[in-house]
């Protein structure tokens, strides 16, 4: 890690090409939860499991410590921090999600 580099990481720096990122972890049933209702959805998602990518895995440390956030999933809709499973449930049961994915 270079001299400029912080333990803090901002929403809007995360680079995808997707509207969707969800940071998670393959033994983390809402995690699950949260692949299986985009998926349903039939919405494309950037999964980023922390397990399988130590990038990742840094990044959600450094979104966390900004944040002040402290379990995943992270579900990032447009570079604007969602919340975890019990959010994504919230907006799905409102019928808001895929208004604001799309």
């Amino acid at each position: 890690m270079g001299a400029n580099s912080s333990n803090t990481m901002k929403p809007e720096e995360i680079k995808s090409d997707k509207n969707v990122v969800v940071y998670g972890s393959d033994n983390c049933p809402y995690c699950f939860k949260v692949k299986k209702i985009f998926e349903e959805l039939k919405v494309q998602i950037d999964y980023r499991n922390i397990d399988e990518n130590k990038e990742y895995d840094e990044q959600k440390q450094k979104l966390m410590n900004g944040l002040k956030y402290d379990t995943i999933p992270l579900v990032f809709i447009k570079n604007k921090f969602i919340g975890g499973c019990s959010n994504v449930k919230e907006l799905e049961a409102k019928g808001e999600l895929l208004s604001q994915v799309q």
